[in-house]
């Protein structure tokens, strides 16, 4: 009997990536589904559309079964429980799991050492906009090998930190396979804000970048001179965190601001960003989308 491969996630923003390498591996394994975190059902989902139902609905027939473990309340709750209770690991030949930060909160490097009693290969996945030292860090603590994003990633790690080649493996972002079927179209101007904060708002993203969402961000891009230029709506984008449960007073601090459509969430987003003529976005790896559609965009530094 073949053993399994179990997928660890944790994340909806950082298992977005993955969710479509399950059908290809369902083709030769049986795989199951541990959900923990802020992915979990157990969480509560802050925004109008709960994207881990959309992709649980879109997946769930490739699984041999889903394990809906346990959830957060709010931002900065922890995970005491041992994960390993919630499956038998013995079925298990390789874990997948969707970050490659520790995550002692979420009780994952106590996972990894149950994995590595059992001889169970853990391999996490990029995490996103992440400094090259923070992307090592939990090498061996919460993961034994990592996929990366690309070969230039694979070249700097490997050549700058004191870690086996080995331990990288060269990748991409599956779920961007998926652009090549998107219909392009220059239906508006989108605006990425994830990590753009704005005065008054200080949990509108977090305190992670020196640019705001506010007038000044607005007249310094030409947001508005352009939607008028091409005759084109503007669209902004706003990441709903569990952090920031009131996601309605960001849209309306938004509209506030300028003339748009906000969207919290979305049931195709690759569609959002192939609707756009121009993309201006904070440094995410959802800017990769449309550079790899070939959309003019503006990452704001």
């Amino acid at each position: 009997m073949r053993k399994k491969i179990l997928l660890l996630f944790t994340n909806p923003r950082v298992a977005e990536r993955l969710w479509n390498i399950i059908p290809g591996l369902s083709e030769f394994v049986s795989v199951d589904l541990l959900m923990i975190g802020p992915i979990s059902l157990n969480s509560p989902w802050i925004g109008d559309i709960d994207e881990r139902k959309v992709m649980i609905n879109k997946y769930k027939f490739y699984l041999n079964k889903i394990i809906m473990g346990p959830g957060v309340k709010f931002h900065g709750d922890r995970i005491n429980d041992n994960l390993a209770s919630y499956i038998d690991l013995e079925e298990y030949s390789l874990v997948i799991y969707d970050d490659n930060r520790a995550l002692p909160e979420f009780s994952i490097p106590q996972f990894y050492q149950e994995c590595k009693n059992k001889n169970i290969l853990v391999i996490g996945n990029s995490h996103g906009n992440e400094s090259f030292e923070n992307k090592i860090k939990a090498c061996g603590v919460s993961f034994d090998k990592q996929f990366v994003f690309g070969y230039k990633e694979k070249y700097i790690m490997e050549n700058n930190f004191n870690i086996s080649p080995n331990n990288f493996l060269e990748g991409g972002i599956p779920i961007n396979d998926t652009l090549k079927h998107t219909q392009r179209n220059n239906n508006h101007i989108l605006v990425i804000t994830g990590g753009i904060i704005g005065e008054g708002a200080d949990s509108f993203q977090g305190n992670y970048f020196n640019v705001n969402f506010d007038e000044k961000f607005i007249k310094e891009t030409d947001i508005e001179n352009l939607s008028k230029k091409y005759n084109l709506p503007v669209v902004v984008k706003q990441k709903t965190k569990l952090g920031d449960p009131d996601y309605v007073k960001n849209i309306n601090y938004i509209k506030n601001l300028l003339e748009c459509k906000v969207v919290s969430n979305t049931e195709n987003i690759d569609q959002l960003i192939a609707n756009s003529f121009i993309v201006i976005s904070a440094v995410s790896t959802l800017a990769f989308k449309p550079i790899q559609l070939g959309i003019p965009t503006v990452v704001v530094n």
